[in-house]
């Protein structure tokens, strides 16, 4: 498809920076589109402020009044050839967008990050009929059914989405992908060593099981295997509550550290052979795990704590990339930990395998090309 699309595009979420939207649009300007970043603070600054009420107060009125607000008077006085690309974040938003564009006529396409109400029921426990929850669905039914297009991050949350809240005039699935050229020419080799080194970085919050991992490690970590949890979150910190005696008893084999600077970052992504993402069951119809991708483009294997039934374990499977293990399987994620530093050609074997995936088909001008190739196809319409 040779349209052009006319007009800026401007992704539209409370948080910004990273790749998700800062790398994404960068890679849109680089295929040419009109492409720009809308948002209510940076990344940085929100990982800053996590600390002090009145910090957090001044911080969630940005995030969740004063943007929307800002959103919809930039949406609803939008030149008819404008897009908007929406995300779930908050989870109105989208909603919001699609009713202030019924004024100006400009486009609003629906990304779903994070699917609502569920995440609501699964990750904090509300009952589906919580008033919350149950705006949360309505606001989910307006954006299925108002936006021009709606995009989903894999095809299980998409079929889940739609058996619940309806199908959109439009419909994608694409990958939210990451910044491949951070790790180009690092293409796994042999380490020459046994020493497996396992490494949870980013979040781990309440969609996230850690009392696997926890009830694992409790008896301690398996011989030549080291862990490290590199992570921040509710999750994070029950985890480190639950095994501060075995980190101190093992220091080598157990270590907690808090999120990182891009540098410090990216060595310790090179240094690992394995990833592990983790999911609780119910939160794979909410939600694709983001670190999969940065993980595969570094050149690690993915353990995945996860129900098979998943986004995430399909694609491991579709790139024979790691292993899979169901959520509360303690004796099977032991056993797989046990067995690895004696399987050094099959780690490496996944491990190339995850990296050249995420080269060829989750880098960020992949990914942009799908959004281009959708985008184009609103604007034929």
């Amino acid at each position: 498809m040779n349209v052009a699309v006319a007009g800026p595009v401007s992704f539209c979420t409370n948080v910004g920076g990273g790749v998700f939207g800062a790398g994404q649009t960068a890679a849109w300007r680089e295929l040419g589109l009109d492409a720009r970043l809308h948002y209510a603070i940076e990344a940085k600054d929100y990982w800053r402020a996590k600390s002090g009420v009145l910090t957090r107060l001044r911080l969630r009125w940005k995030m969740y009044a004063s943007y929307p607000r800002r959103l919809w008077h930039t949406v609803r006085w939008a030149r008819p050839g404008e897009t908007f690309v929406a995300v779930t974040n908050p989870f109105f938003l989208p909603a919001l967008a699609a009713g202030a564009a019924q004024h100006s006529g400009a486009r609003v396409v629906h990304l779903v990050y994070d699917l609502y109400p569920d995440a609501l029921v699964f990750g904090g426990g509300w009952s589906s009929g919580h008033p919350a929850a149950r705006f949360a669905a309505w606001t989910t039914r307006r954006a299925i059914a108002d936006c021009a297009a709606t995009v989903y991050l894999g095809q299980r949350l998409r079929r889940h989405a739609e058996a619940r809240y309806g199908v959109a005039e439009r419909t994608a699935v694409i990958a939210v992908g990451t910044d491949t050229s951070v790790f180009r020419g690092c293409e796994p080799m042999s380490r020459g060593r046994r020493l497996i080194r396992c490494l949870y970085s980013g979040h781990m919050g309440k969609l996230h099981d850690w009392e696997t991992l926890a009830e694992v490690l409790q008896a301690g970590v398996p011989d030549e295997t080291a862990i490290e949890i590199a992570a921040d979150g509710p999750g994070a910190r029950a985890l480190k509550l639950r095994l501060t005696a075995v980190a101190e008893r093992d220091p080598e084999g157990l270590a907690f550290a808090g999120t990182r600077g891009d540098l410090e970052w990216r060595t310790a992504m090179l240094a690992a052979d394995v990833a592990l993402v983790t999911m609780r069951p119910g939160a794979e119809k909410v939600v694709m795990p983001s670190k999969t991708y940065s993980a595969m483009a570094a050149g690690q294997a993915i353990l995945a704590v996860c129900p098979r039934e998943s986004d995430l374990a399909d694609l491991i499977a579709t790139h024979d990339c790691g292993w899979v293990i169901e959520t509360g399987d303690v004796a099977g994620l032991r056993g797989l930990l046990a067995a690895l530093p004696a399987q050094p050609a099959e780690i490496l074997r996944k491990r190339r395998n995850a990296w050249q995936a995420a080269h060829a088909h989750y880098s960020m001008e992949t990914v942009g090309r799908q959004w281009l190739e959708l985008l184009q196809s609103i604007h034929a319409s």
